[in-house]
């Protein structure tokens, strides 16, 4: 039997974490639980808590194909003064965020044709979107370890956001700080992605260039 060589595999292991404060590239995926609308939403087991339950892909640089989970509550648990859910507000400037990022859109862009990108028929619109991420880490919590979560979302009026978001460098991951710790349907595949919508994915436009 000959000798094999190991001096070119990755030294990332499966179970360290991306580093905190990692900006990449990447892909939401909605694993539809049969609540709400289109039957994409989960409901909690032990609350009143309703939340997309979501998976987050990195798709280029050195953590390329690494995924993180993350539920985002659209409705339930603790209420404000007026009587709505605290996380969906929470949630729901994540998710405008996000379509801001994915089609390229300045925030204070109030223009009817930019507004009219903020408006989607389902949460099935935001399965396969494209944005750009920092990615943070969240201690573990009664016994639990360490896991990635969503930071922030990039739009164009983040520095990093059009080098990442258009290919001209493939992701930064700056050095921590500290090494860290370590469908009940089926899917609406029938759904029309972001993609398909016109995300200005691989079309650098004139402002980014």
């Amino acid at each position: 039997m000959n000798g094999m060589d190991f001096n070119d595999a990755g030294q990332q292991q499966a179970g360290e974490l991306i580093p905190a404060g990692t900006i990449a590239k990447v892909v939401i995926t909605i694993r539809p639980g049969s609540a709400g609308q289109g039957g994409w939403l989960t409901r909690s087991n032990t609350s009143d808590v309703e939340y997309l339950n979501c998976e987050f892909t990195v798709l280029e640089g050195s953590f390329a194909r690494r995924k993180f989970w993350q539920n985002m509550t659209v409705s339930g648990g603790k209420v404000d003064e007026r009587g709505q859910s605290k996380a969906w507000g929470i949630t729901k400037a994540s998710l405008r965020a996000m379509l801001d990022s994915a089609f390229g859109l300045d925030p204070d862009d109030d223009t009817p044709a930019a507004k009219q990108k903020r408006v989607t028929q389902d949460w099935g619109a935001f399965n396969g979107l494209q944005f750009v991420a920092k990615i943070g880490i969240e201690k573990g919590k009664d016994g639990y370890s360490d896991k990635n979560r969503l930071q922030f979302v990039l739009t164009r009026k983040n520095q990093e956001y059009a080098s990442v978001m258009f290919g001209v460098q493939t992701g930064y991951a700056p050095q921590p700080t500290q090494a860290p710790t370590q469908q009940s349907q089926q899917q609406p595949s029938q759904q029309q992605t972001p993609q398909q919508q016109g995300t200005p994915n691989g079309n650098v436009p004139t402002w980014a260039r």
